[in-house]
């Protein structure tokens, strides 16, 4: 594998000033409130050019699948106990008992000299069950369908050697927001999921960030900085519903003792999502008054590529939880599997 060589002291500089910029906004948002739904999704960077694992201008497309099984009760920093959540629905707070989901991504990415453009399309299956207010209410779903997608684009030609860069897209309300109950009790049956747990948003979401990447012998490494914010709603049944900003650091390494062909890589990753707002949203928390939604995770990630020729890789990672603080009542899952496969062409 061929790394690009070392930054200039001007790319240092500048390459510190957006890691520095990045990590500031992330430490400014852990003051504030935190999170929407907490381990609902994938934040793993798959973005090679951002990685800088592939610098060659042309095309990338890339198939990767996912899945998470969130089945684990947590109420802050632990896993909650059965008396707190007995404390809960004795309150009337719903109890979700579980949700699985898989995502199936197409992407496909585009690199220029100095620029570049990654369209994703998320193909997503759900399946959740809550425990409804009293004794024997329960509903459960599945939803097949298309998520929302993002068109982000990056720009390097902030440095000679094209390591450094800023990120800027949107998320599109084209994921399903109109998910029920089709299962359980007569009392939950056709009525309508939170907003947090349905496929799509429904917000029109700008990302805005940072990256750069660099080599030291045999070791490759990248930082990514990311801000995601809705500026615009969907409302639905009447009810308006805005998703929490999501604040993501992703840091990572790759070995490339082992020549292009297999590459162990190592990423670490920090999210924070400010709580959901609107009256759609989740209820607050029955015992504290406090918000339901938002918090901080960290996850460790590592993972390899496999080069099996003519431009075609195929690679996996598991993302593994080392640490979880979510407001009320969340569920949690042991880790999160990636696999995919991408051809450069």
């Amino acid at each position: 594998m061929n790394f690009m060589r070392t930054p200039s002291i001007t790319h240092r500089v500048l390459g510190l000033a957006i890691f520095i910029a990045s990590t500031l906004s992330l430490s400014i948002a852990v003051m504030g409130n935190a999170h929407a739904c907490a381990a609902c999704g994938d934040s793993l960077s798959t973005d090679w050019a951002i990685q800088g694992v592939s610098t060659t201008p042309g095309f990338i497309a890339d198939l990767s699948h996912s899945y998470i099984n969130q089945n684990q009760q947590r109420y802050g920093t632990s896993k909650a106990s059965p008396a707190l959540i007995s404390s809960l629905r004795g309150a009337g707070q719903e109890i979700e008992d579980y949700t699985k989901t898989q995502t199936v991504t197409a992407s496909l990415n585009y690199t220029n000299d100095t620029w570049g453009v990654n369209t994703q399309l998320p193909f997503i299956r759900r399946t959740h069950g809550t425990f409804g207010e009293g004794d024997s209410n329960y509903g459960s779903s599945s939803n097949n369908s298309l998520g929302d997608v993002r068109v982000i684009g990056r720009y390097t030609g902030l440095s000679v050697d094209r390591t450094s860069g800023i990120i800027a897209g949107l998320k599109l309300p084209t994921g399903s927001t109109n998910t029920k109950f089709s299962g359980g009790t007569p009392d939950l049956i056709n009525t309508s999921l939170d907003r947090a747990l349905q496929n799509g948003t429904g917000s029109t979401d700008l990302i805005m960030g940072g990256f750069l990447s660099g080599a030291a012998g045999k070791y490759g490494w990248f930082t990514q900085g990311t801000l995601q914010h809705a500026v615009s709603t969907k409302t639905i049944d009447g009810l308006d519903y805005r998703p929490g900003d999501a604040y993501v650091l992703n840091t990572g390494m790759r070995y490339a003792k082992f020549g292009s062909q297999f590459t162990p890589m190592l990423q670490l990753t920090y999210t924070h999502r400010r709580p959901d707002t609107g009256a759609g949203a989740s209820p607050a928390d029955s015992l504290t008054q406090g918000p339901s939604t938002g918090g901080t995770l960290v996850h460790l990630a590592p993972g390899a590529t496999i080069r099996i020729g003519g431009g075609t890789s195929v690679y996996g990672f598991i993302q593994l939880p080392v640490y979880q603080n979510v407001n009320s009542l969340q569920l949690g899952a042991n880790y999160t599997l990636t696999l995919g496969i991408r051809h450069s062409f």
